[in-house]
C-alpha cells in the first residue's frame, strides 16, 4: 500500500493559482501606467526635435540664403517680394523644389506637410522662457497636434538684419512653452 504523502503532485492547488494570479495583477497594476506614456512621450519628443532642427539648421539656412539672395528683404521670411524669397520658404520636400527644400518632410504628427513662413510673429516678438506664458508671442505655423491630453502648436518668430527667424512648440491649452 501506497502512502499519500510519497506520491508524486500532479497539479498545482487551487490556492496557489490564485496566488501567482494576484502577484501578475500587482506586477501589471504598477507596470502599465509606466508604459502607456511611452508612446506619448515619444511623439513629443520628436516634435521638440523638429522644433530644434528648425532653429539650429533650416531657419539659419533660410536666413542666410535671404540674406544674400534677397538683400532688400532684411532677413525677413514675410518680405512683400515674396516671388523673389519664395525658395528659402520652402522647408518641406514637395514635387516642385525637391532638393531646394530644408527637410525632407515635417513629423508625421502634423497633418499638413507645409510650414507657411509669412504667418510668423513680426521680429521684434521675444519669445518667453520655457515654462512660461507664450500666448502673446502668436505666429502659429501649424494647425494644432493633440498627443494623449494635450495640444501642441508650432510658431515661428520673423527673421531681421541681425538673426534669423526663431521656432518654438507651446502647449496650446496652457499657453506654456514646450521647447525653442
Amino acid at each position: 500500500m501506497t502512502n499519500l504523502n510519497t506520491q508524486m503532485r500532479k497539479g498545482f492547488t487551487m490556492i496557489e493559482l490564485v496566488f501567482v494570479i494576484v502577484i501578475i495583477g500587482i506586477l501589471a497594476a504598477v507596470a502599465l501606467p509606466k508604459f502607456t506614456g511611452i508612446s506619448d512621450d515619444a511623439h513629443v519628443s520628436k516634435l521638440q526635435a523638429f522644433t530644434g532642427t528648425l532653429n539650429r539648421t533650416v531657419g539659419p539656412s533660410i536666413w542666410s540664403g535671404i540674406m544674400r539672395n534677397v538683400p532688400t528683404a532684411g532677413g525677413s521670411v514675410k518680405h512683400a517680394d515674396a516671388q523673389a524669397i519664395a525658395k528659402y520658404k520652402q522647408i518641406a520636400t514637395d514635387s516642385v523644389l525637391g532638393a531646394d527644400a530644408q527637410v525632407e518632410s515635417i513629423p508625421s504628427e502634423f497633418a499638413t506637410q507645409t510650414l507657411d513662413l509669412s504667418l510668423c510673429a513680426a521680429s521684434t516678438v521675444t519669445i518667453p522662457k520655457i515654462g512660461d506664458d507664450a500666448s502673446a508671442v502668436g505666429g502659429d505655423l501649424k494647425e494644432s497636434v493633440t498627443i494623449g491630453s494635450t495640444t501642441y502648436k508650432l510658431g515661428c518668430v520673423d527673421g531681421n538684419l541681425n538673426s534669423a527667424p526663431k521656432f518654438y512648440l507651446y502647449d496650446a491649452g496652457t499657453s506654456k512653452l514646450v521647447t525653442k
